[in-house]
């Protein structure tokens, strides 16, 4: 008894002693970048304010089968946030996240409200309440005298290290097309590793997923690439590592705290969904092949380790905003969770049903691919059972190895079920959390089917 207090002990003080370094480490680069003065970001956030302006509040890309829909607005946001870092309170600026802040002009800030971000009155629509960032983020940078400043800080704003020195040397074009660049070298790397690691099979897989939820048209928007980007790059340390990582859930805390760094709130389940995916294909490759007990109690442990992550970060957030800078943004980000969640409340917001949120986002996946996919999985079990005619399938066996994408196939819908304000509203960007289950169910049926046997060359 003793042994096991003794135990689970030194596992708490661990995982404590990493958060801690862990927000150390978001402290010093948000801190770091912030201090390079505006002045270094100013000709080419006066550029992309005028690339913005002109591109709307919203993007549509006709694919002739559908029309995907990059909401420009929150890249506005990203950048107004980013250009009113004052480098002579570096940590105070980060931490308030303040738009429209400009030293010696501002007269007013506002502290970060309950639900939407405020706006200066003249890019406000006052019968609709939709708030125009693209507009307001050019009448900023072309001469317009605005005083009043807004705070984001519920969020921890990380991209802000990696946005400021790119808004250095590039503007939001040229900052496109590098985030394309990043996203086609880190897609290739863990396709390769993929196929190395595990089979060709599985590569595929991979790339039909990414197809299916137009991963290049996300390279468009700062706000949604970067969580993917989050999730390639922790699947390639995953796929080079998993061997010497001697606690998985070590692993998976950290890669739900940097989601929760990094993200504001788009689609940060992805990186939980392609590290766990990845995570149980290598250990069946290892030929580690648990009981059904075993796999939940896996799922478990790695499923709450990341959930710890993500929501202990976010959380510290909220604490280190309130004690230090006296904002009460710990009562107002509960009053977010309740209105992102659709719980109701004193002000009786329309409920989402549960269902309409499930197929609301579903139809907003690609049908061509989704169609491709089912002929694809057709001739795939046709093919096998014509090549194990005289060899029965044993599927009864075969299907313990699905256990746990079974299990990951739900977590996009327990995310919907979860925030069903937050999935219906913003279906453009949250409906491709579906890439997870798209990934489970083919590998469901390689899994059942067992096409390919070949051993790793790793």
């Amino acid at each position: 008894m003793k042994n096991n207090i003794l135990k689970n002990s030194i596992v708490i003080i661990k995982y404590v002693i990493i958060f801690i370094i862990l927000i150390c480490i978001y402290i010093f680069l948000l801190t770091a970048t912030s201090l390079i003065p505006s002045s270094a970001l100013k000709e080419n956030v006066t550029k992309s304010s005028e690339i913005l302006v002109n591109e709307g509040e919203k993007v549509t890309f006709d694919l002739k089968y559908k029309k995907e829909k990059i909401f420009t607005f929150t890249d506005a946001l990203m950048i107004n946030t980013a250009y009113s870092i004052d480098n002579s309170q570096p940590i105070k600026s980060f931490i308030l996240a303040r738009k429209n802040y400009i030293p010696g002009q501002t007269k007013l800030s506002y502290f970060d409200g309950q639900y939407n971000l405020g706006a200066n009155e003249k890019y406000i629509n006052t019968k609709t309440g939709d708030l125009y960032q693209t507009k307001e983020l050019y009448g900023l940078m072309h001469g317009d005298n605005i005083e009043d400043a807004y705070e984001y800080a519920r969020y921890w704003h990380g991209y802000l290290f990696i946005l400021r020195p790119l808004l250095c040397i590039f503007n939001y074009a040229q900052i496109r097309l590098v985030l394309l660049l990043v996203t086609l070298i880190t897609i290739v790397c863990m396709t390769i590793l993929l196929c190395k690691k595990i089979n060709i099979i599985t590569g595929i897989i991979f790339i039909i997923g990414l197809l299916s939820i137009s991963i290049f048209i996300v390279t468009k928007s700062i706000n949604e690439i970067l969580i993917f980007l989050v999730a390639f790059i922790s699947s390639i340390f995953l796929l080079l590592r998993k061997r010497k990582i001697k606690d998985i859930g070590t692993f998976f805390f950290v890669v739900g705290s940097i989601s929760s760094f990094i993200d504001l709130l788009t689609a940060p389940l992805v990186t939980f969904g392609f590290t766990s995916i990845i995570y149980f294909l290598m250990l069946q490759k290892e030929e580690e092949v648990l009981s059904i007990k075993k796999y939940i109690l896996e799922i478990l442990k790695i499923g709450i380790c990341w959930t710890l992550g993500y929501g202990i970060t976010w959380a510290s957030k909220w604490i280190i905003t309130e004690l230090f800078f006296n904002r009460p943004i710990i009562s107002q980000a509960i009053i977010q969770a309740f209105f992102r969640s659709n719980v109701p409340t004193h002000n009786g917001e329309k409920l989402f049903e549960p269902i309409d949120v499930i197929l609301r986002n579903l139809s907003y996946l690609s049908n061509p691919v989704i169609t491709t996919i089912i002929f694809i999985i057709i001739i795939y079990i046709i093919i096998t059972l014509m090549k194990n005619m005289k060899n029965k399938i044993n599927i009864k066996e075969n299907l313990k190895d699905t256990i746990p994408y079974i299990f990951i196939f739900f977590f996009p819908i327990v995310w919907y079920l979860v925030l069903k304000q937050h999935s219906y509203t913003h279906v453009n960007f949250t409906y491709r959390l579906l890439i997870i289950s798209i990934i489970c169910i083919l590998i469901i049926v390689e899994k059942i089917l067992k096409f390919d046997k070949k051993e790793s060359n790793s």
